[in-house]
Order: structure tokens, then sequence, then C-alpha cells
């Protein structure tokens, strides 16, 4: 017989969009979860891995681990590490994250990569191998799937991105999602987004954040996401080659998830 956390997996699978993102992929990044995860063209180490074409604006190869505890069950958290690597005429992005427990777990793993088509706009593509066991009546499987991404700079301080997770949905049965943002840049120290993220078969989640750095050490972040409704805050701190960031969401639906996030840069 399965065990009871076993069992808790089942059911919060079986409702796949409680937070934002791919129901197939966990969301990472405490940076990214402070702003309610709406950083489809927020550059920084994680949000590339919510589109590949900011891999294009990454100004240094950086390397980061994140761990994720959703609604405060450890039979729920995720873990995962990522690279992001500069070169040219392509950089490249990794990231393996792991979700589950004894009873089920689900290995994620991709590749990715961007290339500016102009100076405004960049395009990136990531390809994924899922892999699902299981215990009892789960069965072992495993998925090939693929996302990509665009950026567009409509401006000095607008910039427009595009998402999508798993085109292939009519082949492969499996979840596919869209998301979309548009950012407003006052400074390098301030700046507001908003978008929206449509999981298939879920409700439409609009999402906006915020993000203001003071004296360029200090983070200060903050979001809402609608579907499910669920307040969003965060905080970073800089200090040398080293990032260290924190993010919450707050629902009365679901309590909690937090997650904690280093990021280590080589310039």
């Amino acid at each position: 017989m399965l065990r009871w956390n076993a069992v808790l997996v089942s059911l919060f699978l079986a409702s796949a969009g409680l937070q934002a993102g791919e129901p197939l992929f966990v969301p990472h990044g405490a940076d990214a979860m402070g702003m309610a995860f709406a950083v489809t063209t927020t550059t920084g180490h994680w949000s590339c891995f919510h589109n590949q074409a900011l891999l294009t604006a990454s100004p240094a190869t950086s390397f980061s681990a994140a761990f994720e505890n959703r609604f405060m069950m450890p039979a729920l958290s995720s873990k995962a590490v990522s690279a992001v690597i500069v070169m040219r005429p392509a950089p490249l992005g990794i990231i393996v994250t792991h979700y589950g427990n004894a009873d089920y777990n689900r290995l994620f793993t991709g590749l990715a990569s961007g290339v500016k088509i102009t100076e405004a706009i960049a395009l990136g593509v990531q390809v994924d191998y899922i892999s699902e066991c299981g215990i009892g009546e789960y069965r072992d499987e495993s998925h090939v799937t693929f996302e990509t991404g665009m950026t567009c700079l409509l401006s000095s301080s607008l910039s427009l991105g595009l998402h999508l997770f798993n085109p292939l949905k009519p082949v492969n049965k499996l979840p596919a999602s869209i998301e979309t943002g548009l950012q407003w840049r006052q400074s390098d120290d301030f700046l507001l987004t908003v978008g929206g993220a449509k999981v298939s078969e879920e409700p439409l989640s609009v999402q906006c954040g915020l993000s203001w750095s003071v004296h360029n050490r200090l983070i200060l972040r903050s979001g809402y996401m609608s579907s499910p409704s669920a307040f969003a805050f965060g905080i970073g701190f800089r200090a040398g080659q080293l990032q260290t960031d924190a993010g919450f969401l707050v629902s009365s639906m679901t309590g909690v998830t937090s997650s904690v996030s280093i990021v280590w840069t080589i310039r």
C-alpha cells in the first residue's frame, strides 16, 4: 500500500496548475517566485529557464542551486541545479530538477540555447527529457518534448516576452502552456512586469511583479497571480560573485510555498 505522502503527491498532481507554470516542470528560482513568476521578460539566471530567449541577455557565466517547499509539505519539495554558460555565438543553459519522494518522483532535465535575430529580437529553445517513477499502481514513464521563447525590445524601457511549453501536445498528449509578459524598466534599479500564463485545461492566470534594487546589493520583490490567487514577496542580497534569494507565495487556498536559491556568477 502506498504511504500517505505518496497519496498527497497524487492529489496535487491531479490538480496540476496550483502554481503558475507547466505542470510537468516545477518552476524554480526564489527571485522568480518573489515576483509571482512574472519573469517572461526579466533578465536573471533562473528567468532563462522561464524564457530561453533571455539566455542572450546573460552578462556572464553563472551556476545556481535552488530548493522549493510547496505548501510547507516535505513530500512536495523539489530541488534544482542549473548553469548558464555564456559563449559565442549562442549561450548554453542546462537545468536538472528533482521533484517528489521515494514513492513518486520526477526528474526533469533540459538543454537550452538562444540567439539574437536582431538587436531587438531574440529567440531561444530548450529540449526536455522528463522521467517519472512511482510504486504500486504508478507506471514508470519518460517523455521528450521542447519549449521555446522569444523576447522583443519595444523601446529602451519596454520589452515583450513570449514562452511556449510543449507545442507537441497533439502528439505526446502532455500538458502545454503559453506565457506572455510585458516589462517596463524605469531604471537599472526598478522594474514592473505584467503578463499571463495559460496551461491547457486550466484557467488563465494573470501575473504581475515588481523588483527594486537598493544600492545594488539588496533586492526587494513583490507580485500577484490570479490563478490560484496568491500574493508573492521576496528578498535578495548580492555580495561579490554570490547572490542569495528567498521567495514566498501566500495563498488562502494552498497556504505558503517557499523557495531559496543561490547564484554564483563568474566575472
